[in-house]
């Protein structure tokens, strides 16, 4: 075996991270591959079944917690008529489970999970992180703390 082979080993494949398992869990509740970007853009474009919701709930988020997503007398008329969410209200959707199913991930602990996301930080303006994730750019502040905390960053 020559110097370079043994030098230029290929590693060995490692586990999957913290957001790639969220990724897959948002891919399995909305029934779909979620693997890149573009499939997301895709999944938002098309709409999701309102049902999608209960997800939400059953990873831990209440009631107050989804009424930035849609309202419960919209969510209401969706159902009742068969309709999917609009591209908004998909795209909120998915920001919610992506940050819920993420939180779960890193923390290994549903409960543990909620509590973090409900509790106010400083890192954030003395917000939630549930209260950040309205909007993009806090969604993404959550994502990236989320990430640093999985990696160590923050003991």
């Amino acid at each position: 075996m020559s110097t370079a082979t043994q030098i230029f080993k290929p590693s060995k494949a490692s586990a999957p991270t913290a957001s790639k398992r969220a990724m897959d869990t948002v891919s399995k509740i909305a029934g779909v591959t979620l693997k890149t970007p573009l499939d997301e853009i895709q999944l938002t474009q098309r709409g999701i079944a309102p049902l999608a919701l209960d997800s939400l709930k059953k990873m831990g988020a209440d009631s107050a917690d989804l009424h930035w997503i849609i309202k419960p007398r919209t969510l209401a008329h969706r159902k009742s008529k068969s309709e999917t969410l609009t591209p908004p209200e998909t795209g909120r959707w998915l920001r919610a489970a992506k940050v819920q199913a993420l939180a779960q991930e890193v923390f290994a602990d549903k409960d543990k999970a909620i509590k973090w996301l409900h509790k106010p930080r400083t890192m954030f303006g003395g917000q939630s992180a549930l209260m950040i994730i309205q909007s993009e750019a806090g969604a993404q502040l959550v994502e990236d703390t989320l990430n640093q905390i999985d990696a160590g960053y923050f003991a």
